[in-house]
C-alpha cells in the first residue's frame, strides 16, 4: 500500500467517524426545542410539552433528524466510494507500466526529499 492510499484510507475513516458522531449528538431545533440524537429517534426534551409558535417538537425534531441522517449517509457513501476508487488506482505512471522508464515524467517529487518521494512515480527504477 502506498502512502497516498494510506492517507486516503485515513481520511475515509475520519469522515466515517465524524458522520457517526454527527448522528449521535443531540441538537436544538430553532434554538427552542432540545432534541435527542437522530440515530436514537430524536425525541424532544422531556420539559417541552407544547410547541412554541409554529414549532411542533415531535414533528420538527423528527424532520431535522431525518435531514441529519441523510447528510451523514451521503457523506459516508461518498467517502467510501472515493476511498474505494483511490485504493484500486495504480500509482504507477503509464510510461512505467509500458516499460518506458526514461519517459516517466512523474519522477520529480522524489527529488524534493524523502517526504515527497512517496508522491512520485512508484516505479522501481525511480525509488531509492
Amino acid at each position: 500500500m502506498t502512502k497516498q492510499q494510506k492517507v486516503v484510507a485515513g481520511v475515509v475513516l475520519t469522515i466515517l467517524v465524524l458522520s457517526v458522531g454527527w448522528v449521535l449528538l443531540p441538537f436544538r431545533f430553532a434554538d427552542a426545542v432540545s432534541c435527542g440524537p437522530p440515530l436514537l429517534g430524536a425525541k424532544p426534551g422531556k420539559y417541552v410539552e407544547t410547541g412554541r409558535g409554529f414549532i411542533k417538537p415531535e414533528r420538527d425534531c423528527h424532520n431535522k433528524a431525518k435531514s441529519r441522517l441523510t447528510v451523514s449517509a451521503v457523506a459516508s457513501l461518498l467517502a467510501v466510494v472515493v476511498g474505494a476508487v483511490a485504493m484500486t488506482a495504480k500509482p504507477e505512471s503509464a510510461e512505467c507500466i509500458n516499460g518506458n522508464h526514461e519517459d516517466c515524467t512523474q519522477w520529480w517529487p522524489a527529488e524534493m526529499g524523502p517526504t515527497a518521494e512517496e508522491f512520485s512515480c512508484q516505479c522501481r527504477c525511480h525509488s531509492n
